[in-house]
């Protein structure tokens, strides 16, 4: 069972953040009060703004402590966001990128050329705003493939409706494709995203599926909106007939681009809309029963341990948990297979082992992971997790992923409001755009290019690219 929840007062973790009002380097504290975690914040001219980051305080409190203690520096980036574009065919109302607004030219493929000649080994994430009104985006994609690299393209799916565009996408060699799938109901569809959607994005991935496509789904979360989406999608994902389908990912709405302009012109109940993780993660747990927090702790600290040996960057606010496909459309949770208790017992000892013997560490943490596989219930998986652990070592590409797993993400996005450097400073996606330029961190590029759009004071709406 799970600590029970002390409501005090108590400091977790001093660092600093982004006063989210004049975007300026503030100190910042991460705190346990009244029964939950928060980000707190404190700018000499705008005071003291808070972010709640848990309400869990033994969950989140345990899990900084020991995401700190291993991953102990920024690992070298292995997967960069390359932002070909700034327009869009929707104009979403939480558009992330604003896009459509700023003016900003598409980036040039040099750019491109240029990052795959210094970094081998990676993957190169096509996105923003839409990168499928790009008519050269096949060319992209056979440039990465040809480094040798992992292409992903993250879309809206429009243009994924056209079977013909899909075939022409596999042809071109994408690995994966990150597909934005807000759920079932398209009431919150045109909330999010201005229009009806379902009909379009479930074409999509039907064509995804025929040509054999791995696939991610982003799903968007607004409190007081689509909650319910969360388990409904879940259990979507595990159709026998949707094992393209490798990863969910549960992404709380966020306060940047077209979100943080409508907050800033009034709309003040956007800012009560906003989720992180555990709230996400929580949301999972009370519409899914077979999924509990405390195993999803367990599950974090040893693959938080596994990142470490492996040297792999990964932002703390990005958690994760695995289930196994059964031919009846249900799931069985890992903690289904393995001993929960037995892991952390082995994350902890790897923790401990690490402050005076590190590559010690990472042998017997390999080594007694093995074992716990040997056991009766993970024999059944052996195989499927060798390969998942290989994929540690050479990027986690989605199509490698064995169809009997799905993976799950509980994300966020940084904005000025949950920034926190220490946790930037080990993110898991770098970035190359035109405004920007390059960036090992992607949570630092989006909190410098929400101050570059405020700045400008442009409003987004006006669609330049069908």
């Amino acid at each position: 069972m799970a600590p029970q929840d002390v409501p005090e007062r108590r400091l977790i973790r001093s660092t600093t953040g982004t006063c989210p009002v004049c975007h300026q380097t503030v100190p910042a504290t991460v705190v346990i009060t009244g029964g939950h975690v928060d980000l707190e914040k404190n700018c000499r001219e705008h005071g003291v703004t808070a972010q709640r980051l848990s309400n869990h305080p033994w969950y989140w409190e345990g899990l900084d402590d020991y995401y700190f203690s291993v991953m102990r520096e920024p690992y070298p980036q292995r997967d960069f966001l390359v932002r070909m574009t700034e327009q869009c065919n929707l104009d979403c109302p939480i558009c992330l990128a604003k896009a459509n607004t700023e003016g900003t030219p598409d980036l040039d493929l040099d750019g491109l050329e240029e990052l795959l000649r210094q970094r081998r080994g990676i993957k190169i994430d096509l996105m923003s705003a839409e990168p499928t009104v790009r008519a050269d985006l096949e060319d992209w994609i056979r440039k990465v493939k040809r480094s040798g690299n992992i292409a992903a393209l993250h879309t809206n799916g429009l243009k994924l409706a056209d079977p013909a565009y899909v075939s022409r996408l596999k042809r071109a060699g994408v690995d994966e494709v990150f597909l934005q799938f807000d759920g079932f109901d398209d009431d919150a569809h045109m909330a999010l995203r201005g229009r009806p959607l379902l009909e379009t994005r479930l074409k999509a991935l039907e064509n995804l599926r025929t040509y054999g496509i791995a696939t991610s789904l982003i799903v968007v979360i607004a409190r007081g909106l689509n909650e319910a989406e969360v388990g409904k999608t879940y259990r979507f994902a595990l159709r026998p007939e949707n094992d393209h389908i490798r990863e969910v990912f549960f992404l709380g709405l966020r306060l940047l681009g077209s979100a943080r302009d409508a907050l800033n012109l009034g709309d003040g109940g956007i800012r009560e809309q906003q989720l992180m993780p555990d709230e996400l993660l929580d949301l999972l747990c009370e519409q899914e029963p077979s999924i509990r927090r405390e195993d999803v702790y367990e599950f974090n600290r040893i693959y938080f341990a596994l990142l470490s040996a492996f040297r792999v960057r990964k932002c703390l606010y990005i958690q994760h948990y695995m289930v196994t496909r059964e031919p009846d459309g249900t799931s069985r949770p890992i903690s289904g297979y393995f001993d929960m208790a037995r892991l952390g017992e082995i994350a902890t000892e790897y923790g401990r082992r690490m402050d005076q013997h590190p590559n010690l560490a990472r042998a017997l943490l390999v080594a007694e992971l093995a074992r716990e596989g040997l056991r009766k219930e993970p024999l059944a998986l052996a195989a499927s997790l060798f390969r998942l652990e290989r994929l540690l070592k050479v990027g986690m590409n989605l199509k490698l992923v064995p169809r009997r797993f799905l993976l799950l993400g509980f994300i966020t996005a940084c904005d000025p409001y949950n920034f926190d450097s220490q946790v930037a400073a080990h993110c898991g996606k770098g970035e190359l755009s035109v405004d920007g330029g390059f960036t090992e961190s992607g949570g630092v590029a989006n909190v410098e290019r929400e101050a570059r759009f405020e700045a400008s004071n442009r409003r987004p709406g006006a669609l330049h690219a069908r």
